[in-house]
């Protein structure tokens, strides 16, 4: 039934008989784990996830950027493009110091120029951005500004004996929902709504993130990928107006309504609504998805399907992927992981081409 879906949406969408790859990589800007050691403290508090990100995911280092494009430069397609990394970006995070100073009723943020600043090893990570960019190998877009719920966890960091006051003590806030103690859903679907504040705030926080976006990166978000690919339609009917051309949505979704209710939506690759075009990813490349596999296989064979569907392969990933700060070994599995995938996709389709949002 997948499978027929799949062929089914890829008959009513978009088409090319070429062989494009696009490379999504979800996350980067944002903070999740400050370190190995605040990772102890908070499996002691009893507040992280059994899941990959809360074991690896971390602010991107000088070095992580560095060794992924040592890996990116060394492949070339038929027309001389190199590999590209589109890199979905949170644009702020929350501002601990001063939220804290305000006994936690007022949220202050700070974009990721002074984020990146605070951390040491991360000193140099948005000149080597730009760097990528020049090269066109290391190509943002937008994630929204912060990837997280900021409101729900505002108000719920007043109460000073919650999980989420606890966690805030080492700066992270995504607390799976069963740690959450109050009535909000999880806080890292930045655009989820439960009621019409939330989304004036939404549409306040999405104008504000292009706006850093611009600043930063000196050109409008081509896409907009909803953290957690949560948004309602009040949202999606205003992105446009932000100059974005690309929203990325799952094939399916239950779009939530600030009633409280859902209401199951269909996106099909490339059509148009509300003056935006679709994408939706069709293969993944997650390379610590387990101890034993990389993720290349499952990866080549959703590209080989794309292509039989004379579809470009939309290739879901995240930063978790590759990033070392954690755990070096995690980084340096996933680069293996890349170089092997890009090698392999060289060898069995000479013809491909390494393409970012703005070329489909």
């Amino acid at each position: 039934m997948k499978k027929l879906l799949k062929t089914i949406s890829a008959k009513l969408g978009y088409q090319t008989e070429k062989k494009l790859i696009l490379l999504m990589s979800d996350d980067w800007g944002s903070l999740r784990l400050k370190s190995k050691q605040s990772r102890e403290r908070l499996k002691d508090l009893d507040v992280l996830g059994n899941n990959r990100f809360d074991q690896y995911d971390a602010l991107e280092t000088n070095q992580d950027l560095e060794e992924l494009f040592n890996v990116l430069i060394k492949y070339k397609d038929y027309k001389g493009n190199h590999p590209i990394i589109t890199a979905v970006t949170n644009l702020g995070n929350p501002d601990f110091k001063r939220i804290q100073a305000s006994d936690f009723k007022n949220y202050e943020f700070e974009t990721i120029a002074e984020t990146y600043d605070r951390y040491q090893d991360s000193n140099r990570v948005l000149e080597l951005i730009k760097q990528g960019q020049n090269k066109n190998i290391f190509v943002p877009e937008l994630h929204g500004r912060e990837h997280l719920k900021w409101n729900w966890w505002l108000e719920d960091l007043q109460n000073k004996n919650s999980n989420t006051r606890k966690a805030f003590e080492e700066e992270f806030f995504f607390l799976p929902p069963a740690k959450i103690q109050s009535n909000y859903r999880a806080y890292g679907a930045a655009f989820d709504v439960m009621n019409t504040k939330d989304e004036t705030l939404n549409l306040e926080t999405l104008k504000s993130s292009v706006t850093i976006f611009q600043e930063l990166f000196s050109k409008t978000p081509n896409s907009f990928t909803p953290p957690a690919i949560s948004f309602s339609n009040h949202l999606e009917r205003r992105v446009s107006g932000e100059g974005i051309k690309y929203l990325d949505v799952p094939r399916f979704f239950k779009m939530p309504k600030p009633n409280g209710k859902t209401t199951l939506r269909f996106f099909i690759l490339g059509k148009q609504k509300y003056g935006l075009r679709h994408l939706v990813r069709n293969t993944v490349f997650e390379t610590n998805m387990s101890e034993t596999n990389n993720g290349v296989e499952d990866c080549l064979k959703g590209i080989e399907e794309a292509f039989q569907l004379k579809q470009p392969a939309i290739i879901s990933n995240h930063r978790a992927s590759f990033v070392g700060r954690i755990d070096p070994k995690n980084r340096e599995k996933g680069l293996r992981a890349l170089d092997e995938l890009l090698k392999q996709i060289l060898k069995k389709w000479p013809e491909v081409e390494f393409i970012s949002v703005k070329d489909l």
